[in-house]
């Protein structure tokens, strides 16, 4: 369920959708490093993200890993079809470091 309420696009005009009360940002085909990286730590350091952010992309983020830890996030890969891959983002609580997957 896609809630109809609008947000301010990441990265200049990359939409976040919201599903189920967590942003969402569709990054497939978007090719010019480093702006995935950008439009997801744009979304995970808004005042208003929550704990959650999902993701959807069609490579593994190698160099996303090191910030989403740096900034206290922890992330869940899941593989779907033949070549796209879902991250879902969750705030550690605090005091807690990054442990990635």
């Amino acid at each position: 369920m896609i809630e109809s309420e609008p947000r301010a696009p990441v990265a200049g005009d990359i939409p976040v959708l919201w599903q189920n009360g967590a942003p969402c940002i569709d990054l497939r085909g978007i090719d010019e490093p480093p702006r995935p990286l950008i439009a997801i730590i744009e979304l995970i350091e808004r005042p208003d993200t929550g704990d959650e952010v999902r993701v959807i992309m069609d490579r593994d983020p190698i160099h996303l890993y090191p910030e989403l830890m740096e900034r206290g996030w922890s992330w869940h890969k899941e593989f779907i079809g033949s070549r796209d891959l879902r991250l879902t983002l969750t705030r550690d609580p605090p005091g807690t470091p990054g442990s990635g997957p």
